[in-house]
């Protein structure tokens, strides 16, 4: 993979590797598997669906990949949703959530093409 275009789209590719001991076949294999991971499609419909529970769950599982996997902005992003949601600030909650999925569809798309 490309870890110079991975950094580019919000992924700390070199600290990934660095933190699997350099292992960069077992990051770059976690890395293909977040692609087949759904939760931020499932949290994207909640949203529309005004489900924040079930967007509280979805995301909630996606910050520790997110944070795993060196994301930092979007590990970042999860965090503010679900604390959007627990404090009731649903608005921010779906601006936080927007800030997110942007971020996670250019990752996605980025782990695809590198």
């Amino acid at each position: 993979m490309n870890g110079k275009l991975l950094v580019e789209a919000g992924v700390e590719y070199f600290e990934g590797v660095k933190k699997f001991m350099n292992r960069t076949d077992v990051y770059e294999r976690l890395l293909k598997n977040f692609i087949k991971e759904n939760s931020f499609e499932e949290a994207k419909n909640a949203i529309e669906q005004k489900d924040y529970e079930a967007v509280l769950k979805s995301i909630h599982g996606m910050k520790s990949v997110t944070g795993t996997l060196c994301m930092p902005f979007l590990y970042e992003k999860c965090c503010s949703v679900v604390d959007d949601i627990r404090a009731n600030q649903l608005v921010q909650a779906e601006s936080d959530f927007a800030l997110a999925y942007d971020s996670y569809t250019k990752i996605i798309s980025t782990i695809q093409k590198a």
